[in-house]
């Protein structure tokens, strides 16, 4: 499990001493304390720290861009809850039940640019990169809010994924790599990693979302999503296989990008993300339904 990882670990702690630090309104403050309290996998910022080690860099050289995807993601979270209208994330009630939808906005508001401050000691190029994303990740997000009455297709979903989930993935492991060595090369496989894992894992978080396993997760909104994309064209069974099929595919590409590098810790648990986020994540979640364990099982082996 990656919460007994050292990279989780630096994280958790560097989140909480962000947070106990700030010289902020006490609303901010406490809003902070309940988002970081909700815990997360923390993937994001593992995958940073992660990506720099297998460039040759030490953790402390590169926690402030960590920091800053997290809190970026963490803003998107804050943000999405309120057009979901979400109550529920990790078990938690989400900050706009909590509190309030305008200081659940403003907060997220806040969190982009202290993560954008947190970036700026990395360089014009780091910066314009993580500008760039924040702009991906709303497009992204424009589209699935308005997926429904546009009735998007295929590509069109692709896109949508691409850019709200994929372009922070693939910002936290080339930029850092890129950071650390210097290397343009090397750093473009890490894009390939991160993008197509972050693929794989909206897959995932879509599927498992459609087969209404997603215990921990509860709101008002629906966007369209490929499983239900193509349940229109094939039916149940035939969307749930393309999908798993969508997905091992976008995990084997991900762990083929690494294939240049030798072998290190570092690798290792890049590799494993990819199964953490994927298949892992299936299996530990489908759990109710034996037709449906069935299906899915099959289709893993």
């Amino acid at each position: 499990m990656i919460e007994h990882w050292e990279e989780f670990r630096i994280i958790e702690n560097a989140l909480k001493n962000l947070v106990d630090s700030l010289n902020t309104l006490p609303r901010i403050k406490k809003a902070l304390t309940h988002l970081i309290k909700a815990g997360g996998k923390r993937t994001r910022p593992i995958i940073v720290l992660l990506s720099g080690k297998l460039a040759g860099g030490d953790y402390k050289d590169i926690l402030d861009m960590a920091l800053a995807v997290e809190l970026i993601h963490t803003a998107s979270l804050a943000h999405d809850d309120i057009i979901d209208r979400g109550v529920v994330r990790r078990n938690v009630e989400t900050l706009n039940v909590k509190y309030d939808p305008s200081l659940a906005m403003l907060v997220g508001d806040w969190l982009i640019s202290k993560s954008v401050e947190l970036t700026s000691k990395y360089g014009e190029e780091i910066i314009r990169n993580f500008a760039k994303t924040g702009m991906l990740m709303s497009e992204g997000e424009i589209i699935d809010v308005y997926s429904v009455r546009d009735d998007i297709d295929e590509k069109e979903y692709f896109r949508c994924i691409e850019g709200k989930t994929a372009s922070l993935f693939a910002y936290a492991a080339r930029n850092a790599y890129k950071y650390v060595s210097g290397d343009n090369k090397k750093a473009e496989r890490l894009f390939e990693y991160g993008f197509n894992l972050g693929v794989a894992y909206q897959l995932v978080d879509d599927l498992l979302e459609y087969l209404e396993i997603f215990e921990d997760k509860k709101s008002e909104f629906e966007s369209l999503t490929l499983p239900l994309i193509l349940e229109r064209k094939f039916g149940f069974k035939e969307a749930v296989n393309t999908v798993l099929n969508h997905i091992k595919g976008f995990a084997r590409k991900s762990k083929s990008a690494l294939e240049i590098f030798p072998k290190s810790e570092a690798k290792s648990k890049l590799l494993y993300l990819v199964d953490y986020m994927t298949f892992n994540l299936i299996r530990n979640y489908v759990t109710k339904n034996r037709e449906i364990l069935s299906l899915l099982e099959s289709n893993l082996k």
